[in-house]
């Protein structure tokens, strides 16, 4: 008669092969049935580190966790951890960080809400290990930011430690912001081989400050290495729109306008769609960023902030450079002064190019 086998009878690396189906909760439980087992699950307990702000809740997982990383738990066992996302306050976020080891060095996912500073997010990017090289890991490959709360939440040192883990990174998700300099939104696209998602489109615009998009001269400045990318989301802007002639809250479409010739603007508006036709593998693309009027009359102040700067979105103006694009499934075009429609010629030329769109959705 044969005796049935026990987990602890199995080959260690079928242990370990368990272990890593175990769901996270279950795998906390087995820690606590003897010394082995306790060797084989922990690294398994902490691959996901994910809190939330508890509202409601029975038991606050935020405070239980705190109080278990003041204990040293994080330090200890840090370097487990793979993915972190932290939907919580910002001194949580803090608190973290002051209890967390020098680096996750197999960290590759990070995520998490509410920033407060540059130095914050510039200290919490660099926990992750910079280079595969050298490492348990296999660099940083997910990076998601959102609910800043002001324009210069991630400024200088945030995009230095953004730009040391370019070589990395395959997504890249800034919500509820504008962000980083054209110059620095260039030279990550220009150095970030295996990107497939970078979007940066916030849910408002400083118009005081010009350099808070990418700049189309930046653009064809020189080549991007993503041609992986499968979404894509940012605002171009900086092209001399001399079409638009029509008044802008009342005044001249001057006022409001680049300067330059039509011919300046039409090899611009080239150059640009050049440059994202190269990313045959688009699957999503976003134009633009959505405008909140913050005093006034909301018409005159979303009109005000329109983006009449930016792609005219007609075959003339070099549309039908993207023509290659043929994987594309969703197009969204956020406030801007467009001209792509969906009936006539332009529709046909949609069809016919992306037959995978079904619409183009404007905002």
């Amino acid at each position: 008669m044969s005796h049935p086998t026990s987990f602890s009878s199995l080959p260690e690396e079928l242990q370990v092969m368990v272990a890593s189906y175990t769901p996270q909760h279950n795998a906390a439980i087995c820690l606590r049935v003897c010394q082995a087992w306790r060797r084989i699950f922990t690294s398994f307990v902490w691959r996901h580190i994910e809190t939330r702000t508890s509202i409601g809740r029975k038991v606050d997982w935020d405070t239980t966790f705190l109080e278990s990383a003041r204990s040293g738990s994080l330090k200890t066992h840090g370097q487990w951890i793979q993915s972190i996302s932290l939907r919580c306050y910002p001194d949580f976020i803090e608190e973290f960080l002051d209890l967390s080891p020098e680096t996750f060095p197999r960290l590759t996912s990070l995520s998490f809400t509410n920033p407060e500073s540059d130095s914050l997010i510039a200290s919490f990017i660099r926990k992750a290990p910079s280079s595969a090289i050298g490492n348990n890991g296999s660099g940083l490959k997910m990076l998601e930011i959102s609910g800043f709360k002001g324009f210069g939440d991630f400024a200088d040192s945030s995009t230095d430690a953004l730009l040391e883990h370019a070589s990395t990174l395959e997504v890249v998700q800034l919500d509820m912001m504008p962000c980083m300099s054209s110059k620095s939104i260039q030279q990550f696209l220009c150095s970030a081989s295996r990107l497939k998602e970078f979007s940066i489109i916030g849910d408002s615009r400083d118009s005081d400050n010009k350099d808070l998009f990418l700049d189309a001269h930046d653009v064809v400045s020189s080549d991007w290495v993503c041609t992986e990318l499968e979404v894509f989301g940012c605002q171009i802007g900086g092209i001399p729109r001399p079409d638009i002639t029509q008044d802008i809250a009342g005044k001249p479409a001057v006022d409001y306008i680049k300067e330059g010739t039509h011919q300046e603007s039409l090899d611009l508006q080239r150059g640009v769609y050049s440059q994202l036709g190269r990313l045959t593998k688009l699957k999503e693309l976003i134009l633009g960023v959505a405008v909140v009027p913050r005093w006034g009359d909301d018409d005159i102040r979303r009109q005000r902030n329109r983006q009449y700067d930016c792609l005219a979105m007609t075959v003339e103006s070099g549309l039908d450079l993207l023509k290659d694009l043929s994987e594309l499934e969703d197009v969204f075009l956020v406030d801007m002064e467009v001209h792509l429609s969906d009936d006539g010629d332009q529709a046909s030329w949609v069809k016919k190019n992306w037959p995978k769109v079904d619409r183009i959705v404007y905002f």
